[in-house]
């Protein structure tokens, strides 16, 4: 690299303007992390991680031979019955898809690193005659910019989502490696969610909040480590990829390719894609494989598989905000505690808050405490994310019970909007 070569890409690098915070967790012994963001920690639900190869359930097949003369006098309620057997024990099986894996099977550690095993030409730069370049000429794999990883095919395991839901967990196998006598490196890292585009390109759609990998050789961690971090909020379409993404690292004459990140294994039949441009991989960033050059751009990479799992919830195992979701999800219509007051006309007004756009269509009914009688009933339209009051008549019965209570007596009042039903009990009474 030329003397102006190292000035600009310092230049470039040194002020990066890209920086974001977070605990480091150290791995334990047993070299499987959990890694949750300080703003928030969503609890995964409960779920088989299906697709797993080193989780595999064990399955027995038992063969039972009845006697001739007993299967002879078996009629058609009998195979009835076994069937309903059947579908009893299978249904619990099919209520945990859910929860479903994808990515890498990490069926091989990670060997290879961001700087050394991506398929870029480089550039060849004239240098003294040294111990780095006994030659006379110093190799630059490429730029050390940012940088974002995904599997465009796995052998053995799916690259793509399944279907819509949120990334719950990622599983990464690899460290960051530190320079021999050098600095630190970057441990901050983001997963991202990635739409593919024409020719093996992507669309970045959503990035992780940043989390910190581990460094190579410290606590015994190594290529064979896998630490599991916890996204806040990665939403996943169906057939998008989840990438890895890294800042890049770059410090001169050191990661003059950025931080050698060890996340790559060596496997036949997979394809890992690469895009490095400096501040060119965040949200909206067309990784674009038209764009391609010696030092950075786009790269596939043959026979590599980017190390990384992802656990995808749908469901209730996604929050509302991802498609697919419904964690979390609140009703469309509020209902809080009141006391209320009937005029001389039997009107009462009740007050309920619409939380959809662009707005609340449904029944509100007043009714006795428990299964009691129906007082009075009404079909209305609230404008979305507004607070009305919604007159209903109610029956004489029930003014005659609240003049025989001076205090006022107990309803409750059911709202009924998109197939769902928020009830409240609330305090009516003569004012």
């Amino acid at each position: 690299m030329t003397e102006r070569d190292r000035g600009t890409w310092h230049d470039a690098h040194a002020g990066h303007a890209r920086h974001r915070t977070s605990a480091a967790v150290q791995p334990s012994a047993r070299f499987n992390l959990v890694l949750v963001a300080s703003s928030g920690n969503p609890s995964a639900c409960p779920g088989a991680q299906l697709g797993s190869r080193k989780s595999l359930p064990t399955v027995t097949t038992m063969r039972i031979h009845p006697p001739t003369p007993r299967l002879r006098r078996l009629g058609p309620a009998f195979f009835g019955v076994l069937l309903a057997g059947i579908l009893s024990i299978l249904t619990p099986a099919a209520s945990q898809a859910a929860v479903m894996n994808f990515g890498s099977p990490l069926s091989v550690s990670a060997t290879r690193n961001t700087s050394e095993y991506l398929a870029y030409p480089g550039t060849n730069t004239p240098v003294p005659v040294s111990p780095d370049a006994p030659g006379g000429i110093f190799h630059t794999p490429h730029f050390g910019a940012d940088t974002a990883l995904w599997n465009a095919g796995v052998a053995g395991g799916d690259a793509v989502s399944p279907a819509a839901g949120q990334a719950i967990k990622v599983s990464l196998e690899g460290c960051a490696r530190e320079a021999a006598g050098g600095p630190a490196p970057l441990t901050e890292i983001h997963f991202q969610d990635l739409s593919p585009l024409p020719g093996g390109g992507a669309h970045v759609k959503n990035t992780s909040q940043p989390f910190q990998i581990p460094v190579c050789g410290e606590h015994g961690v190594s290529g064979s480590t896998v630490t599991t971090y916890e996204p806040v909020k990665l939403c996943v379409s169906a057939g998008d990829y989840v990438g890895f993404n890294d800042d890049g690292g770059y410090v001169e004459n050191i990661y003059r390719s950025g931080v050698p990140y060890e996340v790559i294994g060596g496997a036949r039949g997979s394809t890992m894609n690469s895009f490095i441009k400096n501040d060119g991989t965040g949200d909206g960033a067309l990784l674009s494989s038209s764009e391609t050059s010696a030092m950075d751009g786009f790269a596939s990479n043959r026979s590599e598989e980017l190390m990384l799992r992802v656990t995808l919830g749908t469901g209730p195992d996604a929050l509302h905000a991802c498609a697919g979701g419904t964690r979390g999800l609140l009703a469309p219509i509020r209902v809080s505690p009141q006391t209320d007051g009937v005029n001389h006309q039997r009107m009462v007004a009740v007050a309920v808050f619409c939380r959809v756009a662009p707005v609340c269509n449904g029944v509100l009914t007043l009714s006795g405490p428990g299964t009691g009688p129906t007082y009075g009933r009404v079909v209305f339209a609230v404008p979305g994310d507004t607070t009305a009051h919604v007159p209903i008549r109610v029956s004489s019965q029930m003014i005659g019970l609240i003049r025989s209570h001076s205090a006022g007596v107990y309803a409750r009042l059911n709202a009924f909007v998109a197939g769902k039903t928020v009830s409240q009990t609330i305090d009516v009474k003569i004012f």
